[in-house]
């Protein structure tokens, strides 16, 4: 039999058509306002500019799409109701409306039409609508049809599994495919359901039937085993869903929905994951190979000062620990004397660190010692933003003493951080800086990495002026 298109390509594939569709539609929607408003409603007048209302239009449609994939309209929503979707677009469109007509009154260097921009707004309700309605109805023909179906597996026995379990059943139409259940102990619970081995033989089920989601209906007894399971659909790329009951057990962030018919919360994997991972390498790559051409001439005078400073190589390579431990060398500009842990082996420096070199005690004061680590960011061995990489004697000693430690090394390692732009550099409290790695983790995005960006660079200013001062 001829293998069907897997649930990952499937929705990768209809999340494009739904992009498409409202970028298609929103540009639409303005070009049948411009129509509506200067060839219908008032013929006759003088044209206005067609490039200021493009431009307009361009921003519109940007807004749009921001805005859908806030009150998700991006993500998987195959139990989605038609009338709800038009809801959420109404919800997104018309945020995007109070934009326009307020930066229209600001903007004065062209005086925009607002009938034009409300009519753009209404046509976009029923545009983008219809655009996402047909993209539904072949969505869910092929589902009906086998394409795309989500492998789930329930996991427990616990006093709700009979009716999820139920829920479940016959629900190719909305793209999910019961394989079966595990169970804790040894006795099974549901005819209809079969049972395909307990607990501890889960990760191999979960890997040799191909498994997409999970629903968790663990019985009150073995809910200890619940970090366990998240832990390991997190590292299998596999959608976890709990019984409303277990939601006191959750830590970190979460959000309920219906699916088949049953109210589930959706456990929150990484989020530096698929799109999220390549939309973050992107960025590393691109600033990170603008600000190398930018700052050669300066890296090329900080390596002939370290050369006259002090005898020895102008780079340091240090062994770190990286994403999911992988160790990598870590380029710096050397700042200490070439045998600075002869004697005493590894350690963090200290103010008044006999082996800083003057120049280097310049370079550390103002981190500049840190910018060839820009060649480790293009390499793909760190990210411009996240947890300070350690050394390995280090990590092997804060793993055994410090809980949930290695979880920081779960994204890769980042130049600057959420820790050093609040304060926690060098020698300080690891579990305090535990603490931010494992937020910024937990609530990475975008804007969240522009945003360390900035503060680090403005924390390095107020140092320089500072020192200037004195």
């Amino acid at each position: 039999m001829k293998k069907r298109m897997s649930a990952p390509i499937f929705q990768g594939l209809f999340t494009t058509f739904y992009v498409m569709s409202d970028v298609i539609m929103s540009l639409a929607s303005f070009t049948a306002a411009f129509f509506i408003r200067f060839y219908i409603v008032s013929p006759g007048i003088a044209l206005p500019s067609r490039e200021h209302y493009l431009a307009l239009s361009l921003l519109y449609t940007l807004l749009n799409l921001y805005f859908l994939s806030t009150t998700g309209l991006y993500r998987p929503m195959r139990g989605l109701s038609l009338i709800d979707i038009v809801f959420k677009i109404i919800k997104s469109t018309s945020l995007s409306l109070v934009i326009l007509l307020a930066l229209s009154f600001f903007y004065r260097e062209f005086e925009y039409s607002r009938l034009t921009i409300l009519y753009a707004a209404l046509a976009s309700y029923l545009l983008i609508s219809v655009g996402r309605a047909f993209i539904q109805y072949a969505e869910r023909y092929l589902l009906t049809r086998g394409y795309g179906q989500k492998k789930v597996l329930i996991i427990g026995t616990g006093g709700q599994f009979p009716t999820v379990g139920k829920k479940f059943v016959n629900r190719k139409y909305l793209g999910y495919e019961l394989l079966g259940y595990v169970e804790e102990t040894g006795s099974s619970k549901l005819a209809e359901i079969p049972l395909l081995g307990t607990l501890d033989e889960l990760e191999k089920l979960i890997v040799t039937l191909e498994v997409n989601a999970v629903v968790v209906t663990l019985a009150a007894e073995h809910h200890s085993r619940m970090k366990e399971i998240v832990d390991l659909c997190d590292r299998r790329g596999v959608e976890c869903l709990l019984v409303p009951d277990m939601v006191e057990l959750l830590v970190g962030p979460r959000f309920y929905e219906e699916i088949c018919g049953v109210p589930l919360i959706r456990v929150k994997g990484l989020r530096i994951r698929g799109v999220n991972a390549f939309l973050k390498r992107a960025m590393d790559l691109a600033l990170g190979l603008t600000g190398l051409m930018f700052l050669a001439p300066f890296l090329f005078i900080i390596s002939a000062m370290i050369r006259r400073d002090s005898p020895g190589p102008i780079f340091y390579m240090q062994k770190r620990v990286g994403m999911d431990g992988k160790i990598f060398w870590m380029y710096k500009f050397r700042s200490m004397r070439s045998d600075a842990e002869a004697e005493n082996g590894p350690g963090w420096s200290k103010d008044g660190d006999t082996r800083v070199t003057k120049f280097g005690a310049f370079l550390r004061k103002f981190s500049i010692d840190e910018l060839p680590q820009i060649l480790n960011v293009i390499k793909g061995e760190m990210s411009l933003i996240g947890p300070r990489p350690e050394r390995p004697y280090f990590v092997e000693k804060f793993e055994q003493g410090i809980p949930r430690y290695m979880e920081r090394h779960k994204v890769k390692s980042g130049m600057s951080g959420w820790a050093q732009v609040n304060g926690l550099r060098g020698d300080t409290s690891i579990p305090e800086r535990l603490q931010f790695d494992l937020y910024y983790i937990e609530n990475w995005s975008i804007l969240f990495d522009f945003k360390i960006i900035i503060l680090t660079i403005i924390d390095h200013m107020s140092n320089f002026k500072i020192s200037s001062k004195h």
